[in-house]
């Protein structure tokens, strides 16, 4: 039972980019446009410290 609440509890730390307003979400708590963070979750994937990791290495 623990690990089902465990896995749940890390899903809900990924970035997802649908719905509209989570992916507005994400880009207003990461400080970047739509389109980079699209192409930063393309790029690493949907952690939030490697999307973070990789807006700010592209500025």
């Amino acid at each position: 039972m623990s690990e089902d609440l465990n896995k749940h509890g890390a899903e809900e730390t990924l970035i997802h980019l649908e719905p509209d307003w989570e992916r507005r979400n994400w880009c207003k708590w990461l400080g970047c446009s739509e389109e980079q963070l699209e192409h930063a979750v393309t790029y690493v994937g949907h952690d939030p410290d490697n999307v973070r990791r990789f807006l700010r290495q592209a500025r």
